[in-house]
């Protein structure tokens, strides 16, 4: 026992040692290739932690080791092509408003997983964005449309996302289906074309389809 607690003493100063020379990120600032790093040392940490059979110089060399390749990378990320490789790029995902999905889906996201990053950010209508670049290490960055700045906002509800209803909002908000499915109707369209449909508190649609531009406007929707 007094052995396990003297490697795991050492094993820990090692890693607090190398994760202070990597930098102080959270783990949600994290880079990609930063998060992979960070995962592998704690395994490496763990089993010569445990295992007296394994010597501790292998834990502690298998550590510095993934230290140097955290350096190495760091340096080669000075070139924008092999930042690129490593890193990826910011993606533009909201464009003057409106989504653009094809950017969401070279990031494997949907729109419900845009919204979230929206309110990450203190942001809960597309109303109130002109732009938005989703960064590499998964944070929303947002361009806030400056129109709307002093604007008290409330909060829309998603009723299509991505062509299909959402049913449980519908039915937690008190809207009644049928009657969206009518102003659906009466705006000449289908609901498979529709990326995202959106109606507040008072009644203020956001709507964006597959081959237009998102716009914003006032309806008359009954609630049950």
């Amino acid at each position: 026992m007094i052995i396990i607690f003297i490697r795991a003493i050492i094993l820990f100063a090692v890693l607090l040692f190398s994760i202070r020379l990597m930098g102080k990120r959270q783990i949600g600032e994290m880079e990609p290739f930063e998060l992979v790093i960070t995962l592998v040392i704690s395994e490496l940490a763990c089993i010569p932690m445990a295992d007296r059979s394994i010597p501790i110089t292998f834990g502690i060399v298998a550590i510095l080791t993934m230290f140097v390749i955290h350096q190495l990378i760091l340096l080669l990320s000075h070139s924008d092509k092999l930042q690129g490789i490593i890193n990826g790029k910011p993606v533009m995902v909201i464009n003057n408003g409106s989504i653009d999905v094809n950017a969401l889906k070279s990031l494997n996201m949907h729109v419900n997983d845009l919204l979230q990053s929206m309110r990450a950010a203190e942001y809960f209508s597309l109303e109130e964005i002109t732009y938005g670049i989703m960064e590499t290490n998964g944070q929303l960055t947002v361009v806030a449309n400056k129109q709307l700045e002093d604007k008290q906002q409330t909060l829309p509800v998603p009723i299509i996302l991505e062509g299909k209803w959402n049913e449980e909002n519908i039915k937690s908000n008190g809207f009644s289906k049928q009657n969206l499915q009518q102003l659906v109707q009466g705006m000449r369209l289908k609901v498979k074309n529709i990326v995202f449909l959106a109606i507040d508190e008072n009644n203020r649609m956001t709507l964006q389809t597959r081959n237009r531009p998102i716009t914003f406007k006032d309806v008359e929707v009954a609630r049950q």
